[in-house]
């Protein structure tokens, strides 16, 4: 698997391991098989949350399974962490104000048994409280060493890129990643997210990532198995044309429907209009999660990405 170096000075590969079930759904056994095909396969980018997964536990399952992998493992040095904070926990915890980003990321540090985090993230937006008040509470967990890079996740456009204006004018630390809603298959634009920020991702998202040079983590990347069992697929995103598309060069090439999607989504830099995407997926299964992620290598030439995206 290839490494990318992004110009906030972490070098990532190009798939990124989810760990939201990891300890709640997932056992702890099947989640230290994944994590470890994972690492043998070159990967070393994890993303995991300060509530994951609290609507199956108490939402300290994730962080503390991986925790535990790391001191097992001896291999924190190796790995580029990525938490967050500010959503809800069965309740409470929801927020980016100053004492909830301290109190929380200090939690985070205890459970994943580390002194810095990677990459932390403002898991979604907060419009009650100001920015301001947000971007100094992470610029003080920047310098204090605890945190190297900041990302935002679940924003508007506008949002992310006025955080980014005023960090810029304050001499803070900027976003300089973004972790969103996006896949192969398109969304339906007539339907509402389950929460506010929770869009997909659009075309007018990715100029202005391309642009800024700014990377995309795309979480449901795989849209929950509806490559391989397309009655899978939410009503919610659109099948039909594009998923023919697909499915039809998949064949072609002796490849799972998914491997292909993660090979256009590894590429979609190659095209205009496109910054670098970085798709977000996990498996409970080891076979299932390693012949999606061969997608990775998968070799496309500019006719084919040129198909796909045009489908």
């Amino acid at each position: 698997m290839e490494y990318i170096t992004l110009n906030n000075g972490l070098t990532v590969s190009q798939i990124c391991l989810g760990a939201m079930m990891f300890g709640s759904t997932v056992s702890r056994e099947d989640a230290y098989a994944v994590l470890d095909a994972y690492v043998a396969m070159g990967g070393n980018f994890i993303d995991t949350s300060n509530n994951y997964a609290h609507w199956a536990g108490t939402g300290d399952e994730s962080e503390t399974l991986l925790g535990e992998w790391l001191r097992d493992r001896g291999c924190r040095d190796k790995i580029v962490l990525a938490t967050k904070v500010g959503f809800d926990r069965h309740g409470v915890g929801a927020g980016l104000k100053k004492e909830q980003i301290e109190y929380w990321c200090d939690e985070s540090l205890r459970k994943l048994g580390t002194d810095y985090i990677d990459l932390y993230y403002a898991h979604t937006d907060d419009m009650d409280t100001p920015m301001e008040e947000t971007m100094e509470a992470f610029e003080s967990l920047v310098k204090k060493g605890k945190v190297r890079v900041l990302g935002g996740s679940n924003y508007d456009t506008w949002r992310f890129s006025e955080f980014n204006s005023m960090a810029k004018e304050k001499g803070c630390t900027p976003y300089t990643i973004m972790q969103q809603r996006f896949s192969y298959l398109n969304c339906r634009l007539d339907m509402k997210p389950n929460y506010i920020f929770n869009e997909n991702v659009g075309r007018e998202r990715l100029r202005y990532l391309e642009n800024k040079d700014i990377p995309l983590v795309a979480y449901s990347s795989l849209i929950r198995g509806a490559y391989e069992d397309i009655s899978r697929l939410p009503e919610n995103y659109i099948g039909g044309a594009r998923f023919e598309v697909l499915a039809n060069m998949a064949k072609e090439k002796g490849v799972t429907n998914s491997a292909l999607a993660v090979a256009w989504m590894c590429n979609a830099h190659r095209m205009k209009g496109f910054p670098r995407v970085i798709p977000l997926f996990s498996s409970s299964n080891v076979a299932h999660f390693t012949a999606n992620c061969a997608g990775a290598d998968l070799v496309l030439t500019d006719e084919e990405m040129t198909i796909l995206t045009n489908a």
